[in-house]
């Protein structure tokens, strides 16, 4: 077919523009975030290996076309200042799709989750995994390129009314090759949840003769899951509550003339309660409320005066992003009038699951003649490569 020369110069002007396009991370919430689930699948082994991750259109960085021309993968850094050696030769061949399947339809047979425009962009390429020097806590650089052989233009759909969105993103990476040797790549596994502290403790809300009340959390906040929150350094044997929220601003009990954070006692006269707790009769000087309370949730202390609870979070992806904030607070008969003690507060953040997928299947490629590569393989939600694109 010959173009004509307006039309070659808008596709043209188009790659030019999708060219020019800087690296980002897939998935998009894991830009400057380690993956917190390093794993040897598919470089920490000796075996042939057949993987392939299926990752949502709302997990990509971007939307509507993009040119990409390689990939940039990521090393594990889930123990920091570790020194990783490098590993090579390795024999990969790389395919791009995208595809109608996402995270939660993927299917273990490889084949069904090719798109029309399924191309495999890097075909039967030596790759050697490089050296990694130790790196502080933290995402590693995206340093482990794989260059296409060839560009790939993802989401080519007209922007037409009525015409279809770009579809999913589906990658495979094929090992025909590699020499024996642990390689981890920073993975999907699970999640670290973002968390900060906030609001108010004076030095006087302790039991006498300990530290301050600590509240910590899961490091995995996964939506639909169980999620715990720990304290330490209260008395023994004490009941405790862990106070939720989903924000840290507005008044105790929505009253705008108590604003938050809020202390337990009368800050003119520490010896009287706070004109919003005054039916509690008692202060607990130093001790302020950091958030509104609109769950509560109870344990008791053990005989080292730490305690765990566990919530339901609520399920669904439209829930990744969300902040909870947390407070912790104590029954400590000899603290204070009150007889209760309270924490700095806290925030952690819904971190996933994320719409991804992956498919793997090692096997033994080093016979002669090699076997035919696997159809099928084992297939896993919310687990994936985070990668860059060039």
């Amino acid at each position: 077919m010959r173009w004509s020369l307006p039309l070659r110069c808008v596709v043209l002007s188009m790659f030019a523009t999708l060219a020019m396009a800087q690296n980002v991370t897939v998935p998009a919430s894991l830009a400057g975030v380690e993956g917190g689930g390093g794993t040897n699948v598919p470089f920490g082994s000796s075996q042939a290996c057949r993987y392939q991750v299926v990752y949502d259109a709302e997990e990509l960085p971007w939307t509507g076309p993009r040119l990409i021309t390689g990939l940039l993968l990521r090393a594990d850094n889930n123990t920091p200042n570790t020194a990783v050696p490098a590993k090579g030769f390795l024999d990969i061949s790389v395919l791009v799709s995208t595809t109608t399947k996402n995270s939660a339809t993927a299917s273990a047979t490889f084949a069904d989750n090719y798109g029309v425009d399924a191309t495999w962009v890097i075909n039967h390429q030596p790759l050697q995994l490089p050296a990694q020097p130790p790196w502080p806590a933290g995402p590693r650089p995206a340093n482990i390129p794989l260059v296409f052989q060839l560009p790939w233009a993802y989401g080519l759909t007209p922007a037409t009314t009525g015409m279809p969105a770009p579809r999913n993103l589906l990658i495979e990476i094929h090992i025909h090759y590699q020499p024996n040797g642990l390689y981890r790549i920073d993975n999907l596994g699970s999640c670290v949840s973002p968390f900060s502290t906030f609001g108010q403790l004076g030095p006087a809300c302790t039991v006498p003769g300990s530290p301050p009340i600590a509240l910590t959390s899961d490091s995995s906040m996964l939506a639909g899951s169980s999620y715990g929150w720990h304290i330490a350094n209260a008395p023994p044997s004490m009941p405790f509550m862990i106070a939720l929220n989903t924000t840290n601003v507005g008044g105790l009990l929505g009253n705008p003339a108590w604003p938050l954070p809020y202390p337990m006692f009368d800050p003119a006269n520490p010896s009287l309660p706070s004109p919003a707790l005054v039916p509690l009769q008692w202060p607990a000087p130093d001790c302020w409320l950091n958030i509104d309370p609109v769950i509560l949730l109870g344990g008791l202390t053990d005989s080292a005066g730490n305690g765990t609870v566990y919530g339901a979070l609520p399920a669904g992806r439209q829930y990744v992003g969300a902040a909870f904030y947390s407070q912790a607070l104590v029954f400590a008969p000899t603290a204070n009038p009150l007889r209760f003690v309270t924490s700095l507060g806290r925030s952690s953040t819904i971190c996933g699951p994320l719409g991804v997928a992956r498919i793997y299947a090692a096997y033994n490629g080093a016979t002669n003649p090699p076997p035919p590569p696997p159809i099928s393989g084992t297939l896993q939600l919310g687990v994936g490569l985070v990668f860059d694109v060039m």
